[in-house]
């Protein structure tokens, strides 16, 4: 009797394996040779009310060998009223699956800016396919032509744009990179504005310049950075240690390679109501060049006449900010984040800004005037 109770448990186990097997969905994953990756994203506005938007989509054509590979790229452009329904279309001028994970940047063409950019956001965020550590830029004179050009440099496969910005191609203070969840969270949040790189190209489309910024405020107002203000807002923001400093001291000028930097601020308001922005500046580095002979035993003063230069080009930034009204820095989070919540400190910080005053103390030390053989 025992017997016949397990060969029953056994038949029984084995049958409902069986019956698992047979509800059992197939696997939804595609081979690669079925799939065609998307190396970047643009969007350009069209001034077109019923299709506002065009979507550009920078594609790698696969290849067996790189030697023996033809064209490197292809692109698929649709307008369209809406992000996801251009890509749904997309999807139509090609054999092949589009594959967003290896979309690591995200052109914007500037006329996105004075249109709601968290509509545009929106789409981003939701697909679970793009990454959040993307790279975000804006293009001139679109994002069009901004994906469509091919530097020389440019190696089959790989994209210009990912060694711009991941930092282990080029090292420039003049970058700005900017990631999509920071974009995010500057666009949704308060006391912290937008800032992206300007990424630019030529009539001929052989070559990227990426050495300006962009601000946008909550009212969609554009501020545009020239490369020294960039290389300023870098070291500000401690996005960029090493920072260039062009130093007139009396009868010698001279160019400081800073090395290591760190930057801290806080803010006070002192009984008046008047706030102050208290910035600390710490810097090392070296005498790059120089017009004239270098004497090390004057380190000391040359270290005083860059802490004097840094500090006025850092004022006169901070001062530029103010007046335009825009805060890439965060001075708005950093007051609400160290005061009690009384859902009504946006509006006061908003009130306290342009009364701002800017104290600004730099401590540059020059420890070699360079190595002269």
């Amino acid at each position: 009797m025992i017997k016949k109770v397990q060969r029953f448990g056994k038949t029984l186990l084995l049958l409902s394996f069986v019956a698992m097997l047979l509800i059992q969905s197939g696997c939804g994953f595609k081979d690669i040779d079925k799939r065609i990756f998307v190396l970047s994203i643009g969007v350009d506005h069209t001034d077109n009310e019923e299709t506002p938007y065009r979507v550009i989509l920078k594609l790698a054509v696969p290849s067996g060998s790189v030697k023996q590979s033809g064209t490197e790229y292809t692109y698929l452009t649709k307008e369209s009223e809406s992000l996801s329904t251009a890509i749904r279309h997309l999807k139509t001028q090609t054999d092949k699956e589009l594959d967003f994970g290896h979309a690591k940047v995200i052109v914007f063409g500037e006329g996105i800016l004075h249109h709601e950019l968290k509509e545009i956001m929106d789409f981003f965020i939701r697909r679970r396919d793009i990454q959040m550590v993307s790279y975000v830029g804006i293009g001139k004179p679109s994002a069009e032509k901004v994906l469509k050009a091919e530097p020389e440099s440019e190696m089959a496969g790989s994209h210009a744009l990912f060694n711009f910005f991941d930092q282990n191609g080029v090292e420039s203070q003049l970058i700005v990179t900017s990631y999509l969840f920071d974009f995010r969270r500057r666009v949704f949040g308060n006391g912290i504005d937008p800032i992206m790189p300007v990424l630019s190209t030529n009539e001929e489309k052989k070559r990227i310049d990426i050495n300006k910024a962009l601000i946008v405020n909550d009212e969609n107002k554009t501020v545009e950075l020239n490369q020294k203000q960039t290389a300023v807002y870098n070291l500000m923001s401690n996005n960029f240690e090493r920072y260039d400093v062009r130093v007139k001291n009396d009868d010698q000028n001279f160019t400081v390679a800073i090395d290591t930097s760190e930057v801290n601020f806080q803010i006070q308001v002192d009984s008046k109501q008047q706030p102050i922005i208290k910035m600390d500046v710490e810097a090392v580095g070296i005498i790059q060049e120089s017009d004239r002979e270098t004497d090390f035993r004057k380190l000391q003063d040359y270290s005083e006449a860059a802490s004097k230069t840094i500090k006025k080009d850092l004022t006169e930034v901070l001062k530029m900010f103010q007046k335009e009204g825009v805060d890439p820095l965060g001075f708005g989070l950093r007051y609400k984040s160290t005061r009690l919540n009384n859902n009504k400190r946006n509006e006061e910080w908003q009130e306290l800004y342009p009364k701002a005053t800017f104290e600004v103390n730099v401590n540059a030390l020059i420890k070699s005037t360079g190595v002269i053989e």
